[in-house]
């Protein structure tokens, strides 16, 4: 039997919560590195969808649905419906590509400058955890721009800016042009830290109800910069 996010309760799990945003539609937290979006079973309560639910069930205002996700290993803003409806209008407006997501992250290697990755991704047949470039895969882009590098540390911190929301895109197209992120082993980055560095920034939308434009931002928590000044000056 298949578990639907959706159509089972979400068990509600009390954790400390990063709350951005929050009306009566929708929600945006900051996801810690390490933890799930959401259960894939019943019996996952560890995961932030359990902890957005606690949250919720204290004003009794919803229902924790994401619109989107974050691998486990990756921090950031994270979007939360709180109603059906209000799912289905932000779901669509990130089917249409309406809502924009930025990413910081740290390559290995010195990126010289800035560049758009336009390659498909799919499975990776040797490997059910990990995606590749596959010219039989569904269509992603990447825009890389370059903030700081570090030629002594031989690493870049660079901004990328996804036009498509594919899962591992960011992981598989920086690794595609040898540069793949700091403390991500599955697609050969070095492991330097104790966590990938890769962290969802910033996050645009208009509200689906209201049609007001929102930008959220959320710079990187402590263990990022524990993590990048042991290997770089920055």
């Amino acid at each position: 039997m298949t578990f639907s996010l959706h159509d089972n309760p979400i068990t509600a799990t009390k954790a400390p919560l990063d709350v951005r945003f929050e009306d009566q539609h929708l929600l945006i937290v900051n996801k810690p590195v390490g933890v799930k979006t959401h259960p894939n079973a019943p019996t996952e309560t560890n995961t932030l969808a359990n902890f957005v639910q606690f949250h919720l069930n204290q004003s009794k205002s919803g229902t924790a649905m994401p619109v989107h996700r974050l691998d486990q290993t990756t921090s950031g803003l994270i979007l939360f419906a709180k109603h059906s409806l209000s799912l289905a209008a932000l779901s669509d407006k990130l089917m249409k590509r309406q809502i924009k997501r930025e990413y910081l992250a740290i390559l290995d290697g010195v990126l010289e400058g800035d560049r758009t990755i336009n390659q498909p991704i799919g499975n990776d047949r040797h490997h059910s955890g990990r995606k590749r470039v596959s010219p039989n895969g569904q269509s992603a882009e990447t825009h890389i721009h370059v903030l700081e590098k570090d030629k002594v540390a031989s690493v870049t911190l660079v901004r990328c800016k996804l036009t498509t929301g594919r899962t591992h895109q960011i992981r598989v197209h920086t690794s595609s042009i040898g540069h793949p992120i700091i403390g991500d082993t599955l697609y050969g980055g070095q492991e330097r830290t104790k966590r990938v560095m890769l962290h969802a920034e910033r996050l645009y939308l208009s509200h689906p109800f209201t049609e007001k434009n929102m930008t959220i931002e959320v710079a990187p928590g402590a263990d990022w910069q524990s993590n990048k000044e042991s290997f770089t000056s920055w």
